[in-house]
């Protein structure tokens, strides 16, 4: 956040123009024009307002304990005239519909008709990816999706592990090196059949957490069972039973992507039968049919992670620890990604994710924030969010600088942050402190063409949870 600031900066007050290339659209919101390109052309261009507003569709976010159940129902109903587009969020479904009345109608209408539990729904504005991914489909550009061949003689059935169970545990995990605390009294719980983030800041400790916990690093103090199994983590036994993504090291680089995958599907013990169908599978769904000879440094990094991806879990894993699973990935191939993992949980996988790309932790059922080796809140989203103290506005003036200027002498300065063309202000009493932001601006001769209450995303509640700790002073640089 505060990189995006400077770049603000240096663009208003110095007259730089700067280009930036990202795959990340919640980071993408902060440019003034965007161009969203796939397959070597320029898609659309436009601004951020103008880009959400040329995709013509609403948002609906509907919160039901049956997300199962409901993602499949609304999903049969998506060629109707109302409903467009279906995806799971973590906690709640993204429904994108053509009018927001008569969509909201349907969707009650359907879990009535299904025998589904009252939903909440909730209007919200359709996000870049959602402009994205329906464009890119609209072109018939979507990556095509094949099913996972599952157990035919493999792995036990993990169906057999009960939801309530613990696949993960630990209880007050610490690790040093040297005098250096990096992980300080870590308690998680993942179950069967759950998707867990770990979030957090480069450094904050959570690569450290997640080797602790699959037995690859020592821990110096705590406990940790992995799959009902206590002491030794690194058992032949309990390795079939667990997938790791590493976020900078899965695959070899001199080998190719078949021999990659052979490689993979013998250590994770696939038996000899079943490789060729599984290895088929992530060469399929990566859509590399034809190229699977070449050598695997040669592809580009989001190839590389589809890949790494789909090593790790060709075994069927009932553990599986994913450690920054999307970086550098484009939209259409994470939403892919994202997919896949929500079948995997479905079908009964516990599944760790770390990451601190905070649209993505959306994804997640539960979550936990890390801050400089400590957990600071858990909850899902929509709890994490929920349970942020005062108000975030939106704040639309003639000056965006100036008014991030302004504001950030008068209050403290993780309180503002610019968002392309507005502002996102943190305040803790809406009724006193929103007509206070209009008279500061309008006392400084800056036009306020709008100022409105709007819902906290996961990554304004990151930055107040972490600035409202007793963590947010400076920290020296920590290895994760």
């Amino acid at each position: 956040r505060e990189f995006w600031d400077v770049l603000a900066a240096l663009a208003s007050e110095e007259g730089v123009t700067i280009v930036v290339a990202t795959p990340y659209l919640d980071e993408a919101e902060r440019c003034n024009r965007i161009a969203l390109m796939y397959d070597g052309q320029i898609q659309q261009i436009g601004t951020p307002a103008e880009l959400r507003n040329s995709l013509g569709l609403h948002r609906l976010e509907v919160n039901t304990p049956q997300l199962q159940a409901a993602e499949q129902v609304l999903t049969e109903a998506s060629e109707s005239k109302s409903i467009v587009d279906v995806q799971t969020f973590g906690d709640r479904l993204d429904v994108l519909v053509n009018d927001p009345q008569i969509g909201e109608a349907e969707v009650r209408e359907l879990f009535q008709q299904h025998h589904l539990q009252a939903a909440t729904i909730e209007l919200a504005e359709p996000t870049l990816e959602n402009v994205f991914v329906t464009r890119l489909r609209q072109q018939g550009s979507a990556p095509q999706s094949f099913e996972f061949p599952r157990s035919r003689g493999g792995n036990r059935d993990i169906s057999k592990n009960s939801a309530s169970d613990l696949a993960i545990y630990s209880h007050n995990l610490n690790r040093n090196f040297g005098s250096f605390q990096a992980v300080k009294n870590i308690n998680v719980e993942v179950r069967y059949g759950e998707i867990f983030g770990l979030l957090g800041a480069n450094g904050a400790g959570k690569t450290t957490t997640i080797k602790m916990l699959c037995g690859l690093l020592p821990e110096s103090s705590g406990d940790i069972s992995l799959g009902g199994e206590r002491g030794n983590l690194r058992s032949s036994e309990l390795r079939r039973r667990i997938g790791y993504m590493s976020q900078k090291f899965t695959l070899y680089d001199d080998l190719t992507i078949l021999q990659n995958l052979e490689f993979y599907s013998g250590i994770y013990g696939v038996p000899r039968r079943l490789r060729r169908e599984k290895i088929d599978w992530v060469i399929a769904t990566c859509g590399l049919e034809g190229r699977e000879t070449l050598i695997t440094g040669q592809l580009p990094g989001g190839w590389k992670q589809r890949v790494a991806f789909g090593a790790s879990v060709m075994h069927e894993p009932d553990i599986l620890f994913l450690d920054e699973p999307t970086s550098g990935v484009d939209p259409l191939a994470r939403r892919q990604f994202w997919k896949l993992i929500n079948d995997f949980a479905r079908n009964g996988t516990a599944i760790l994710v770390t990451t601190h790309y905070l649209e993505e932790a959306e994804q997640c059922n539960r979550m936990s924030f890390m801050v400089a080796g400590e957990i600071v809140t858990e909850g899902s989203p929509s709890q994490i969010k929920a349970s942020q103290p005062g108000q975030l506005i939106e704040v639309i003036t003639d000056q965006t600088q100036a008014a991030s200027n302004l504001l950030k002498q008068q209050m403290e300065s993780w309180r503002v942050s610019i968002f392309a063309d507005r502002l996102h202000v943190v305040v803790d009493d809406p009724d006193r402190d929103i007509p206070n932001l209009r008279s500061r601006l309008d006392a400084a001769n800056l036009t306020v063409h709008s100022l409105r209450p709007i819902p906290f995303s996961l990554e304004d509640a990151f930055i107040g949870v972490v600035q409202r700790s007793a963590h947010a002073t400076p920290k020296e640089p920590q290895p994760s």
